[in-house]
Parts: C-alpha cells; structure tokens; sequence
C-alpha cells in the first residue's frame, strides 16, 4: 500500500502525513485476558465488548484503538485489537501505544 508520495516497507512505521492519508479503514477494537493477571488469554476481558471502528484515515484509527483502550482500562497484555482493513485486505495494524505499523 502507498501513503504519501511513497511506498512503505512491511514492518514500517507509518508516520506524519502519511497518518492522514484518505480511505475506506475498518478497525478491530479487542480485548483479551492476561495471564499475568491470573486471565485468560483465550477470551475477552469480562465486560469489554469487541468492536469495530470505521474511520476514514490511520490516524482515527489509532486515536479510536486508544479511545477503547482508556475506556475499558485495558493494560497492554489485554489488547488484542488494531488490525486495520480496507476492502477487506489488511493494510496496518495499531500497537497498544497506538504507534501504526504496515503488517510484516
């Protein structure tokens, strides 16, 4: 995928204007338990419901990735979301620090 005037390596940072590039992007919103925490990993964290966010640049994604991550409190080895799609192919995934990654 192409964001800027340049192509991004898998494995990259996407960063700046690129964050801002225009499209169609789904978002998956996910927990999982912790088993640090004595939780399974193999399920959602109780409450937290699963969710998708469609949003229209990476940066949305990564602003509504640590939306859900705040609201439901979630530590870093709960979050299981951030894969972000368009058209149904995945094109960036979003870390728990909501740094945005082309998937390797």
């Amino acid at each position: 995928m192409s964001f800027a005037n340049r192509n991004l390596a898998y494995g990259e940072e996407v960063t700046g204007n690129e964050l801002l590039t225009a499209g169609v992007f789904s978002v998956t919103l996910e927990s999982v338990g912790n088993p640090d925490r004595g939780q399974s990993p193999d399920h959602p964290l109780w409450g937290v419901s699963p969710g998708k966010a469609f949003v229209t640049t990476l940066k949305e994604a990564s602003d509504a990735c640590r939306k859900y991550i705040a609201d439901n409190e979630l530590g870093g080895g709960n979050w299981a979301g951030g894969c972000v799609t368009s058209d149904g192919k995945v094109v960036a995934l979003v870390s728990y620090n909501g740094r945005v990654w082309i998937p390797a």
